[in-house]
């Protein structure tokens, strides 16, 4: 059976996003990464939060830990996923101290310690930086492939703003994608900000 062209697009593209961003020196992604956090906190949706959700970065991926700080230093409570054992899925922890209550999860992205953070659902967040390789101006993003955002995202409501930061090469007209593929509120880069083509009003 043949795989379904959709996805196929999608894996295409999520090589071609994970080479660029691995070539990007050093540099210019740290200078990035300082600007995408100082943007998100300057958003109205992340000063209204009480509640804040991101993920640890990995890899090339840009700093998070910066945002995560500054969310901290102003006084919001921090949200970070963990993967569950299978059935594999994502679930949400509120951690007090990023230095201390994070353990290595699945492919060692620091989570939270399920004995010490508190769980949460996505219906407790009030904002949220969802990570993405790429995103287009609709909404839509490309992450690593396993669902877990989409799903994670799918019985959020309108209190949860829902932000993709990326720099700006990986901001695109369109991406494929599916039925169950989640729509953002905004896209972050370096330049600044968009809200997407799709977003609820």
């Amino acid at each position: 059976m043949n795989a379904n062209p959709v996805s196929q697009a999608k894996a295409a593209l999520r090589r071609e996003m994970i080479a660029r961003r691995d070539a990007m020196p050093a540099a210019e992604r740290e200078s990035i990464a300082a600007a995408l956090a100082h943007t998100l906190a300057g958003l109205p949706a992340y000063a209204r939060a009480r509640t804040v959700l991101a993920t640890m970065a990995i890899g090339s991926e840009w700093n998070t830990r910066l945002f995560l700080d500054r969310a901290r230093a102003d006084g919001k409570a921090i949200v970070l996923p963990r993967i569950t054992p299978p059935p594999r899925h994502l679930e949400l922890h509120l951690v007090p101290d990023l230095d201390h209550d994070l353990v290595p999860g699945i492919w060692n992205i620091p989570e939270p310690d399920p004995a010490r953070c508190t769980r949460v659902e996505i219906v407790d967040v009030d904002f949220a930086a969802v990570p993405a390789l790429c995103v287009d101006y609709d909404g839509y993003r490309i992450g690593y492939g396993a669902g877990y955002f989409d799903r994670l995202l799918a019985p959020r409501t309108a209190k949860t703003f829902c932000a993709a930061a990326v720099p700006a090469a990986f901001v695109v007209e369109s991406l494929p994608h599916e039925a169950h593929d989640q729509v953002l509120d905004l896209i972050v880069d370096e330049r600044g900000t968009r809200r997407t083509r799709r977003a609820k009003s």
